[in-house]
Formats: C-alpha cells, structure tokens, sequence
C-alpha cells in the first residue's frame, strides 16, 4: 500500500476534529461538554488532478473517533476550550489488514469575545494549541497524526436572527492552523453553518466545511511511512439535534466529502451529546 494511501485516515480525522460548535459564550462560571462518537469510510481518494480512484484490492478506511470537546465560562467575555480525541483507525484490503488506536491531537485555547451586536450576533477570536498525545516511532499503520506540536487561530461570528428567518442561527469561522515542523503543513479552514428550529424541540443544521493543507512536501513515496501535508477537501454535513431538557441535547449528523485533492472521498456519520450546566 503506498505511502498516500496510508495518510489519508488521519486528514479526515483533522476534519472530523474541527466539527463546528456554535459560537455563542458559554458564559461565567458556566460549563459545556459535548462528547462525541464518529463514523468514517473512504473506499477510494481524489487524487493531485481531482482524479477519483478507488484503493487497490478492494481497500477500504474505516475510522472510529471518539472526542470529547469541552469549554467553562472564565470571564464574562473569554471562555476555556479543549478537546480530548481517542481514534481507532484500520485500512483494509484483500490478504492485509492495519489496525492503529491511540489518544490523538488534543487541544486546549481560549475563545474570546471581541464583540456582540443588540446581543443576537457575536464576533469572537479562538487561539488554541495542539498537543499530540501519541508518537510515531514504532511504525504502526495507518498514522495516527503529524506527531508535531501546532497552534490554532480562528475567527467566529455567530448569531440568531431576528426578523426574515426569524430564530434561525448561523455560525461561520474562518482560521489558520500551523504544525511546528519544518515541512509545516499550514493549513487555511472554513465552517459555515445555518439552522432552524423545526419546533420547540427539534433543529436542523447544515454546515459546509473546507480546508486546505499545503507544505513543500507534496511528494508520495511509497516507502514513505509519513502522512500526506498537500491536499484540499470540501464536505457538506447536515444534522439533526433534539433537545432533551434546558441543559441536554443530542445531535446526529451525516456527512460526504464532495470534492478534493490529494484526499480520501469518505462518507460517514457522527452522535454527539451536549450538556450545558453551572451557575448564571
């Protein structure tokens, strides 16, 4: 199996990493939690030309990543985040099977409130860093990450509107993240979503994602064990939440990845929880 085809499970876990939360403060003294369960299978990758290919053999990426992402409200304007990844990961093919699980890239920052307008919209700044909580010495495949250090920085602006479309939503965040290799890879993403309230208890959102990876590594050795820097990928994921009570919901969402480069083609799906609580 070449090197290309062994990266591609770890981009779309870079992905499935960065699913949207609304942007909207949590708040003093208050606390959010939203653990999460994520399905993902790719049978074949776009190649460099945008050129879809399956894998050889039959193959097949199958991703199991749990996340836990979290956040409390230390100021009336700047909140604590983090987020804790567990991934199990395998590429299958005829007469060869890889398994891989290991703790993640995980990642702690603070979001901070640069403004809010008539208390419906909020702008805010995220910096986050990214820590990997695994190594790549011992040579299991498929990969679980970079193995390097990175740092995040994202901008957000969210809100609820209150007139046309009245108490839809909207949450759009646009960022940089940068891994400290010399390879890098620099990578530039964007988050879109909408929602609307169906009725007292019931919401759906849909989210348009893109990123876009680049780094002066852009070869595919296929004795190269280490995971592809050069690639594009664009993903549509629409979803259904259902609250439980004032402080509980769950969410359930699908997604495919429509167009890409240098990337896995996957579909897949996600269950996440969010338990919001503490005092106002």
């Amino acid at each position: 199996m070449q090197a290309f085809t062994k990266s591609v499970l770890f981009i779309c876990l870079i992905l499935m990493a960065n699913t949207s939360f609304a942007g909207f403060p949590i708040g003093k003294n208050r606390w959010l939690l939203a653990p999460s369960y994520n399905l993902y299978n790719a049978k074949g990758y776009w190649n460099k030309g945008r050129e879809y290919s399956g894998y050889s053999n039959s193959g097949k990426f199958t991703s199991h990543y749990f996340g836990f992402y979290g956040g409390t409200g230390i100021s009336d304007k700047a909140d604590l985040v983090f987020n804790l990844p567990f991934v199990i990961s395998s590429y299958q093919e005829t007469g060869l099977t890889q398994t891989n699980s290991s703790l993640g890239d995980a990642s702690v920052g603070i979001s901070y409130l640069l403004n809010d307008f008539d208390y419906y919209k909020f702008l805010s700044v995220t910096g986050s860093l990214i820590i990997p909580l695994y190594n790549n010495s011992a040579g299991k495949l498929p990969t679980i990450g970079y193995a390097k250090p990175g740092a995040e920085v994202k901008l957000g602006f969210s809100g609820t509107n209150r007139t046309r479309l009245k108490n839809t939503y909207w949450d759009v965040s646009a960022g940089i993240r940068q891994f400290f290799d010399s390879v890098g890879p620099t990578q530039l993403f964007f988050d879109a979503l909408f929602g609307m309230p169906l009725d007292e208890s019931w919401k759906l959102t849909v989210t348009l994602s893109s990123n876009s990876s680049t780094s002066r590594n852009r070869d595919f050795d296929p004795n190269n064990p280490f995971i592809n820097r050069y690639y594009s990928t664009f993903r549509i994921t629409p979803a259904l939440s259902r609250k439980i009570s004032e402080t509980t919901s769950i969410n359930f969402s699908v997604f495919a990845d429509l167009s890409g480069k240098n990337i896995g083609r996957g579909t897949g799906a996600a269950l996440t929880g969010i338990i919001k609580f503490g005092t106002r």
